[in-house]
């Protein structure tokens, strides 16, 4: 997670985690202890996760990158590195929109 909020900051990114594995105030002390300032929603049931059809929910730590058209780009079924992150952020970013 420090990874992400790096990310965040460095980029400007938005960032949103997930939490389907902890109780509630396991959760908020992680976010707190660590610095975390990027949104991060308490799912324990995994309802959010299970929009995503095609995607394995029960890998954890794993993370989604979404495009600027909100496709997925990348999936990491690992934690996460910054330098696995940061280019691939930063090509998105750089990517024009697809016109509508």
């Amino acid at each position: 997670m420090p990874g992400l909020q790096f990310v965040q900051e460095q980029t400007g990114a938005a960032v949103l985690g997930i939490d389907v594995r902890d109780e509630r105030q396991a959760a908020s002390d992680f976010v707190r202890d660590r610095g975390v300032t990027f949104d991060s929603i308490f799912d324990p049931p995994g309802r959010a996760l299970a929009r995503l059809s095609g995607y394995p929910r029960n890998t954890v730590p794993s993370t989604l990158v979404l495009d600027k058209q909100h496709r997925v780009a990348a999936v990491f079924l690992t934690v996460v590195r910054v330098p696995e992150l940061m280019p691939l952020v930063q090509r998105l970013q750089a990517e024009s929109p697809s016109p509508a």
